[in-house]
């Protein structure tokens, strides 16, 4: 019988290595559910309305990286951040369809962006987690525990994951 345990990830602090080992798992699902697809399945809608799966892929890489660096760490977005091939990518399916990104290029932009969660979580302890950042997103003030955004983190790739994974039955055929 197989054994499935999860250990905190190596070089955290163990509350926060448990996050980052949830966060890996889930990214490692996701890349096996992409590897190997055409350009063409990954930039097709499968449904009318529905986002290609490469746009879905790069929309969790935003959603990390908009958590991570502009609410954790206070980064202000700027007209340079707005142009990365990540960035508000569910907003027009149509013009994100013609840009035929692959596989590869999507898991590479959300792996860089993983690997700039991972740094900034190696810098945080425990007691971190219960740490509330504030911030203001449309006019409307927000305050979320660390824990809780890296909760939301696992659970919003995870569901998106899904997302992608009928999509790619639908493509099949």
């Amino acid at each position: 019988m197989p054994l499935h345990v999860l250990n905190p990830a190596a070089g955290f602090s163990p509350g926060i290595g448990f996050f980052v080992s949830g966060m890996d798992e889930v990214r490692e699902q996701l890349q096996q559910a992409v590897e190997g697809m055409t350009n063409q399945e990954l930039g097709r809608r499968a449904v009318p309305g529905a986002h290609s799966i490469s746009a879905l892929v790069l929309h969790i890489g935003e959603a990390e990286w908009w958590w991570m660096r502009c609410n954790v760490s206070g980064h202000k977005l700027t007209p340079k951040d707005r142009q990365a091939p990540y960035w508000d990518v569910l907003k027009d399916p149509d013009s994100f369809a013609s840009k035929h990104y692959s596989a590869k290029f999507c898991l590479d932009e959300i792996a860089k962006i993983r690997n700039q969660t991972r740094d900034l979580l190696a810098s945080f302890n425990d007691d971190d987690l219960e740490r509330i950042i504030s911030f203001e997103r449309r006019d409307e003030r927000h305050e979320h525990s660390l824990r809780w955004i890296l909760h939301h983190l696992i659970d919003h790739e995870s569901q998106h994951k899904g997302q992608i994974l009928m999509l790619k039955r639908l493509i099949a055929g």
